[in-house]
């Protein structure tokens, strides 16, 4: 075994087909090249020594585990109880997974905010299935459920569609290259949203004949060449979800007064949003107390 390992997973973005996805509808979903990487180094001290860190290389989290059980020997929360979970399923599937009496130094680096959504569960996930080669959608299921197109992102560099058919994920992927992405912006809502919540509080299942339409609204969005196009097809999704989840459309409550259009993007009421509209629209943002906003290719892979 070598003596140094390095993991990295990509973030992730739901474009299309928020809580449905969930009921078998397509999505499209984007990487991030923002992700999560992990370093693993054999130590001579026994246990697993771990140290997670926030973008600013702050830690953020910090404990100390038995190999044999993945007990904490320092403290209890609901960090240490997760990532005690992941491991335990990890060995579950791969019984040969850190089954030697030595000691490891973990250190996890995000490489965006973590209170931003962008998937530092899910890439911690991948990093860890890759270290135990194992499964990760298996070990996301049992440890936080959701549909999986989050782990689907972590494994991925380039645009793809998400789609769970008989309960198995199927992932494809797209060409998704807007060629009027420097219309297109990502903005942060100043507040992370639990989707697990969100999906217990405000959902409750698709009809065969809602699934259909967010699959075909899913291949234009990837089709559509032109923004004005995008726009249209913004609103048209906003509107379905909207009535589907009980919840009035963000740009509906909050972005009234914008140019062009703003749509959900994942649990609504938090993370990020999708803005197409004018090129100056970050001046608009900022001036709304969104100081958070991202061009489409600064955060999203080319796919090239």
């Amino acid at each position: 075994m070598a003596k140094n390992l390095s993991f990295f997973s990509s973030g992730k973005l739901l474009i299309t087909s928020e809580y449905a996805v969930i009921d078998g509808a397509c999505a499209l979903a984007l990487p991030t090249k923002l992700g999560q990487s992990m370093t693993v180094i054999n130590n001579k001290e026994p246990g697993i020594h771990w140290v997670a860190k926030d973008v600013d290389g702050s830690i953020w989290f910090e404990d100390h585990f038995h190999v044999n059980d993945f007990q904490s020997t320092l403290q209890t929360n609901e960090t240490t109880s997760l990532l005690q979970q992941i491991l335990l399923v990890a060995r579950e599937l791969n019984p040969d997974f850190l089954s030697n009496p030595i000691g490891y130094n973990i250190e996890t680096q995000l490489g965006f905010s973590k209170d931003w959504g962008l998937g530092s569960s899910s890439t911690l996930v991948n990093n860890v299935a890759q270290w135990a080669n194992v499964n990760p959608f298996y070990v996301q299921e049992k440890v936080f459920g959701g549909s999986g197109y989050d782990i689907a992102c972590a494994e991925k560099r380039n645009s793809i569609t998400y789609q769970l058919i008989d309960q198995k994920p199927t992932v494809v992927d797209v060409a998704f290259k807007p060629p009027f992405h420097e219309y297109l912006f990502f903005v942060y809502m100043n507040k992370k949203q639990n989707s697990r919540t969100s999906i217990q509080n405000h959902y409750c299942g698709v009809s065969d004949e809602l699934r259909n339409n967010l699959n075909t609204l899913t291949k234009r969005f990837i089709k559509t060449r032109k923004a004005s196009e995008f726009q249209t097809l913004m609103i048209a999704h906003e509107r379905i979800i909207s009535k589907l989840i009980g919840i009035p459309p963000v740009q509906q409550t909050v972005f009234s007064d914008y140019e062009g259009v703003v749509k959900s993007l994942g649990a609504w009421g938090g993370d990020f949003v999708l803005a197409c509209g004018p090129k100056n629209s970050k001046e608009y943002f900022l001036e709304k107390g969104y100081g958070i906003c991202i061009p489409y290719f600064k955060l999203v892979f080319h796919g090239d």
